[in-house]
């Protein structure tokens, strides 16, 4: 359910603020998950080599998996949406503009294609991306559907992206991983790993992909953060390591992953890691599974840090990039974009 608008007067400016993330099965319902997988890879398919009876095959035998393994549903959407409530109630009053903060998602419902074709009742529409690092299968999957919405569409519509590049997001992260980071009782020097999700690399045939992967933004995302970590004085990580979340299909992915860094760490005789998904701004289906991959590693002591989700400072930067985008009348996208320069994304 979306969080209710603030009533005001008429005259006000009427915005409406998408969170758009990518959405996950709530339960474990074979249908539910078949078709959020299916939807998931239908995506990939545009870009990547994924026919149609493996993609079946994929979505048939994870929907299983999760209903014999008995495992919860995810709380990504749930999680999304009360960021949405705490936006909502962040942005407060405003003798300009009154703003209504919803949710969309790329694979579950409600669909960000449909929420894009059904806003008239907004002045303007602000899709914001919820996924750090932009790419085809990120913020692509806004600019894709408003591409094919008409130009009616486009230009009351500006999206929010671009937030690998945002020194006040590796700020915010920073605060958070202080705030929550477990005193090590092994007291023995610590390594702090930063987990992303990976990307395509190269193709099956060993080639740069030909579309917007997001590697180098990636890259840059995690650089920053990693080099502001590493200069905060009396922190209590020695070191700060970078490992992927892959899903291995369709070509060569990021490396390293996750337990391929722990065995490495391991190997150097490292005695305890916390481990922190700097880019799932909400937890979810893969930052749940994050604890079993650290104890399954050779690491004696391991914790998870929680993500960011509603916390007081990101709520207060997403409002922030709200305010600025309401106040440039311009309605400025994201910035340098491929859709923008070459047509496609």
């Amino acid at each position: 359910m979306a969080a209710k608008p603030r009533r005001n007067a008429s005259s006000e400016n009427r915005i409406r603020v998408v969170l758009v993330a990518h959405g996950e099965a709530a339960g474990a319902g074979l249908i539910e998950n078949f078709r959020i997988s299916w939807r998931t890879l239908s995506h990939a398919a545009h870009v990547m080599r994924l026919p149609a009876p493996l993609r079946v095959m994929i979505c048939t035998l994870g929907s299983l998996r999760k209903r014999l393994a008995n495992r919860p549903g995810s709380i990504h959407n749930d999680m999304t949406q009360r960021q949405a409530i705490a936006l909502q109630q962040a942005l407060g009053d405003d003798p300009d503009n009154q703003y209504e903060v919803v949710v969309a998602f790329a694979s579950a419902p409600p669909y960000t294609e449909a929420l894009i074709a059904n806003s008239d009742s907004a002045d303007r529409l602000f899709m914001l991306s919820m996924i750090p690092s932009d790419s085809r299968l990120s913020c692509g999957l806004i600019c894709h559907p408003l591409k094919a919405a008409g130009d009616a569409a486009r230009r009351r519509t500006t999206v929010l992206a671009r937030l690998w590049d945002s020194p006040k997001l590796t700020a915010v992260h920073c605060e958070h991983i202080a705030q929550h980071f477990p005193a090590i009782e092994s007291g023995s020097p610590c390594c702090l790993v930063l987990v992303l999700h990976g990307t395509i690399v190269k193709d099956e045939q060993g080639r740069k992909p030909d579309f917007h992967t997001g590697e180098a933004e990636k890259a840059e995302y995690a650089d920053a953060l990693k080099s502001a970590l590493l200069a905060m004085p009396e922190r209590p990580w020695q070191r700060v390591e970078l490992a992927y979340v892959n899903h291995g299909v369709g070509g060569q992915w990021s490396s390293p992953t996750l337990p391929e860094l722990l065995t490495r760490l391991g190997s150097e005789g490292v005695g305890s890691v916390v481990a922190y998904a700097c880019e799932h701004l909400v937890d979810g289906g893969e930052t749940s599974q994050l604890p079993q991959v650290l104890a399954a590693g050779p690491v004696p002591e391991t914790h998870c840090l929680p993500c960011l989700n509603e916390s007081g400072a990101f709520i207060d930067y997403l409002a922030e990039r709200v305010r600025e985008a309401a106040a440039d009348a311009a309605g400025r996208t994201c910035g340098p974009c491929p859709l923008e320069r070459l047509g496609t994304r």
